[in-house]
């Protein structure tokens, strides 16, 4: 009796030790799938294996994430309704721990670097009146508690414009971008940075909010 019981033992403490220690490929298989459904692109030789994926409002033949070729990608990538669209071009690099948060559109532009810890917020995320957000709360416990994140959230009342970074930028890390930025070609955006409006091409801009600090001269570019 007392060999079954530390057999059945031992077995238990296996079966604990494998379930924290096994891989868990869910990321892999969310992508895999949203490639096969057609949800998102990856082009050739992008490696993409840190990317995390969230499209809370699935429509039929569209694709919400788009990815360049000999892209290095990484980061957390959030479709909170039907409409959001991210795109980033070729040869691009995007550090860990970024977050992109869609509900209209982010492009992202060829050869742009993005360090580590970047924000990009195409929208407000909540209306600023207060009677269009005193239920946000509970709209988006209802989805948790129904395992649909976000699905209740009404984006309606919330603003939203593009944010477009085009080609050859270099962004710092811990960088945020808001709603209806443009960052011009070749712009250096520095570390810590909150960018609340247009950035013009080959300068360097810094700061809270971000302002220009100089121009990058033909023979820098």
């Amino acid at each position: 009796m007392e060999q079954d019981i530390m057999r059945l033992i031992k077995k238990t403490i296996k079966k604990i030790a494998f379930s924290f220690n096994k891989k868990k490929p869910i990321v892999k298989e969310k992508l895999d799938l949203f490639r096969e459904t057609g949800l998102i692109h990856i082009g050739n030789n992008s490696d993409t294996k840190n990317v995390h994926v969230e499209i809370r409002k699935r429509i039929d033949n569209k694709q919400f994430l788009t990815i360049g070729t000999e892209s290095v990608i990484s980061g957390s990538f959030f479709f909170e309704n039907e409409k959001g669209v991210i795109s980033i071009g070729d040869r691009t690099f995007i550090g860990g721990g970024g977050k992109f948060v869609s509900i209209n559109n982010i492009s992202i532009g060829n050869d742009v670097l993005i360090s580590w810890g970047c924000t990009f917020m195409d929208n407000d995320g909540h209306s600023l009146i207060w009677n269009e957000r005193k239920d946000d709360v509970i709209e988006w416990k209802k989805g948790l508690d129904e395992n649909r994140v976000g699905h209740y959230k009404k984006w309606s009342n919330v603003k939203s414009l593009p944010i477009v970074v085009e080609d050859k930028v270099w962004i710092g890390f811990e960088v945020v971008i808001l709603k209806g930025v443009r960052i011009g070609e070749g712009a250096v955006i520095g570390s810590r940075s909150v960018v609340t409006k247009d950035v013009p091409k080959w300068t360097i801009v810094a700061g809270n909010p971000a302002q220009v600090i100089r121009e990058i001269p033909e023979n820098e570019r």
